[in-house]
């Protein structure tokens, strides 16, 4: 199969999924734009959080990507099947991260 042939199929896949995409992006983008105005990098102090929700986050996506998925946690059965849920959930968590430092640090500061 060509590249192009490649990148075809990766957007029809994607394409039902694209609205869900957009809408990540801007959740992620909106928080950290307001804060970086504000003098917020990534070693700033975020608050409690940021350190514990995105913990929450990986134990709940445990159990809601295979509902996600319409599968339920019985079906994953093979260490292929635990990496990609670990994966997900540890990707979820770090995008929580992502999402709520920023909103932590805002809520924070004193400025």
């Amino acid at each position: 199969m060509t590249f192009f042939g490649t990148l075809t199929v990766v957007w029809y896949s994607a394409l039902p999924w694209l609205w869900l995409i957009v809408l990540m992006v801007i959740i992620f983008l909106v928080p950290q734009i307001i804060a970086r105005r504000k003098g917020y990098s990534f070693g700033s102090k975020g608050g409690m959080g940021s350190k514990y929700l995105p913990p929450l986050v990986f134990v709940l996506a445990l159990f809601l990507v295979p509902m996600q998925t319409q599968s339920s946690i019985a079906y994953v059965n093979t260490w292929v099947d635990w990496m990609n849920l670990i994966g997900a959930s540890i990707g979820l968590s770090i995008y929580a991260w992502l999402v709520f430092h920023p909103i932590c640090y805002l809520r924070n500061s004193k400025t």
